[in-house]
């Protein structure tokens, strides 16, 4: 009996899973941020530990494939957490003068979550790679 109990408590401790509600505001806030069009998931790749431990400093990764040229290249890349007190981390302009559709950058995550890069191409396309994280201290909790 007491081995179950601390099983459950064990399991009560563990972060709940994504589920529909999260889904759905991160969802919404993707089509805020590309006026209404769906993005492709394709093109961009999303490096983000699938767990970390301290939600203060989370290295992250984004790379975008991309010519970068006149004709060609990424208008910005912009960073989603739904579950952080404000959920619009960054927008990160670029242009053909970049070289490479390339960030690198340290984010603080409140909680596990999923992490979303919403990409902007100079055709009007728009491309997408979400992270799920978890977050075992987090950050953000002060409301700032």
């Amino acid at each position: 009996m007491v081995a179950l109990a601390a099983a459950g408590l064990t399991l009560a401790a563990l972060p709940a899973p994504a589920g529909a509600a999260e889904s759905e505001a991160l969802e919404e806030l993707v089509r805020r941020v590309t006026d209404g069009a769906a993005p492709l998931e394709t093109g961009v790749r999303l490096e983000i530990p699938a767990l970390v431990e301290n939600g203060n400093s989370v290295d992250i990764r984004i790379a975008v494939d991309s010519p970068m040229t006149e004709a060609a290249h990424v208008r910005w890349i912009h960073l989603i957490a739904d579950r952080n007190p404000f959920p619009d981390m960054a927008r990160i302009h670029l242009s053909p003068r970049s070289g490479l559709a390339e960030v690198a950058t340290t984010l603080r995550l409140a909680q596990s979550q999923t992490v979303a890069a919403v990409v902007a191409h100079s055709d009007g396309r728009y491309a997408i790679a979400k992270a799920p994280v978890v977050v075992t201290l987090s950050a953000c909790i002060d409301g700032g």
